[in-house]
């Protein structure tokens, strides 16, 4: 049985050292475009001039999460007092309570009322005492309910002349819809700066994929044609995780059908067979494909009458 096991590893392939389209967030891999540049220093700016809240918005797969992780590495390097916190969908006030005081390794109490009081202590000592930057970093924001944003809330009221937490969101788009609650409007009036998180186009995209193979390569070119990047530009509607998915799958076609150029036909292959097998996160329609799905076979390597990598 072992014997008709085939592991497919392509990068030996390509001559890569590390797969370059890992979905995995990891900021070694993360291409700094110009519309996360701008949410990244504006969210920066406000924290360093301790302003107190800023929203990042982004849709499912536009590199929220990555993001999120730069800043809190950002942050701790400057000395600051940072923590990161993911899925905050905590069943309580007091069980998020409980989360914040440990990631900021204060000894959590019992009662709600309790931790409250050992975060603002420990925000007056490092923050108003020892001037020190503390920021909270919330993933997935859009996870926390009514009570819980009004629980945070609690802890910002708490400052002297200065705001002694800085608190940055990183919430999906229906976050927006709760912040319009009416029971929301006193959070909603400390949000000093937001930003949003937009798709990328057609040229961003193929920036990212010659971003993350020269870090997976090397420094080398690329193999992606430019009607390639365009093809998957067109089914991942500019979401970079997307495009990721469907470059690592023509990655693995083109590995076995032997060829080292990725054309718009090897990413059609890619499309297919993930529309069939998974569907897009948008919906969109893909043309079938006029027979069972088979990854197009071609001559590898020298490029001759095809088009050339973008």
């Amino acid at each position: 049985m072992a014997s008709v096991v085939r592991h497919i590893d392509y990068k030996p392939f390509f001559e890569l050292i590390e797969e370059p389209f890992n979905t995995v967030a990891s900021p070694r891999f993360f291409y700094l475009s110009p519309i996360h540049a701008i949410a990244l220093n504006k969210s920066v700016s406000a924290v360093v001039n301790r302003k107190g809240v800023s929203v990042v918005y982004g849709d499912v797969g536009t590199g929220k999460s990555t993001l999120a992780r730069i800043m809190h590495d950002h942050f701790q390097e400057q000395g600051f007092i940072s923590v990161l916190l993911t899925n905050p969908g905590y069943v309580s006030e007091n069980a998020l309570m409980r989360t914040i005081n440990e990631a900021f390794e204060i000894k959590p109490g019992r009662s709600l009322k309790d931790n409250e009081d050992r975060l603002k202590a420990f925000l007056l000592e490092n923050g108003e005492i020892n001037n020190k930057t503390i920021v909270l970093i919330i993933d997935e924001a859009q996870e926390l309910k009514l009570p819980l944003l009004e629980a945070i809330r609690r802890i910002l009221n708490f400052e002297s002349d200065k705001k002694l937490l800085q608190l940055v969101l990183f919430p999906q788009e229906e976050f927006r819809a709760k912040l319009q609650d009416y029971r929301t409007r006193n959070f909603r009036r400390r949000i000093v700066d937001a930003s949003t998180l937009d798709r990328m186009d057609v040229d961003t995209i193929g920036k990212m994929i010659d971003f993350r193979w020269r870090v997976a390569s090397g420094n080398k070119r690329h193999p992606f044609t430019m009607s390639a990047i365009q093809k998957i530009y067109e089914y991942s509607n500019g979401l970079p995780s997307e495009a990721c998915v469907v470059a690592d799958n023509a990655c693995n076609i083109a590995f076995i059908n032997e060829t080292k150029q990725i054309t718009d036909d090897v990413i059609e292959a890619a499309i297919r067979d993930r529309f069939k097998n998974v569907g897009s996160l948008d919906n969109k329609p893909v043309p079938p494909s006029q027979a069972e799905v088979q990854p197009p076979v071609q001559n590898g390597g020298d490029g001759v009458g095809r088009e050339q990598p973008l």
